[in-house]
């Protein structure tokens, strides 16, 4: 009776150690398998806020180009001349000044966004610089006004596609 106790006591401690083994490397790769996940959903958390935050980097620069376009009806409609040379150099000036931060916001959306927003970006940023050059060419075009009527629609369209495009791409993710 002692060898047959001894056996039984040895194959429940053998059994137990098996069951022991195989629940901890269950264990384990299910801690591995939500590890996985959390690491998924935190990055893709990450970068749906840095796509969103170079959205709106993108729109606030668009509005601070525009609050510079919106000065430019005065200086087009002076009068051929010096004093209209030097209104759109002063012009010009402070619109590359403010054309930096909007090309380095471009250039990170297009890199960060799905391939329509960046499309959409990419006209926008046409856009603005047909009104640039609307402006350049102001000295010795006497129909710049009605040129930039139509850039700054265009200009102002362009826009607000965008904005509809980061709509969609953020109401599909």
């Amino acid at each position: 009776m002692t060898d047959s106790t001894l056996l039984i006591a040895c194959l429940t401690a053998g059994t137990a150690i098996a069951a022991s083994w195989v629940t901890s490397r269950g264990s384990l790769r299910a801690a591995r398998e939500q590890g996985n996940a959390a690491a998924s959903a935190q990055r893709s958390s990450w970068l749906a806020q840095a796509r969103r935050e170079s959205c709106i980097d993108v729109v606030q620069r668009a509005h601070d180009m525009g609050v510079l376009y919106r000065e430019l009806p005065p200086v087009l409609a002076m009068e051929q001349g010096d004093e209209k040379r030097a209104a759109v150099t002063d012009h010009a000036t402070r619109l590359r000044g403010a054309y930096g931060p909007f090309t380095r916001a471009c250039d990170v959306l297009v890199v960060d966004a799905g391939h329509a927003v960046a499309e959409a970006v990419e006209d926008v940023f046409r856009r603005s610089r047909a009104v640039y050059m609307c402006l350049l060419s102001a000295p010795d075009d006497p129909d710049a006004a009605s040129v930039y009527r139509v850039a700054i629609h265009e200009y102002w369209q362009s826009l607000h596609e965008l904005v509809l495009e980061m709509h969609r791409e953020a109401n599909r993710s």
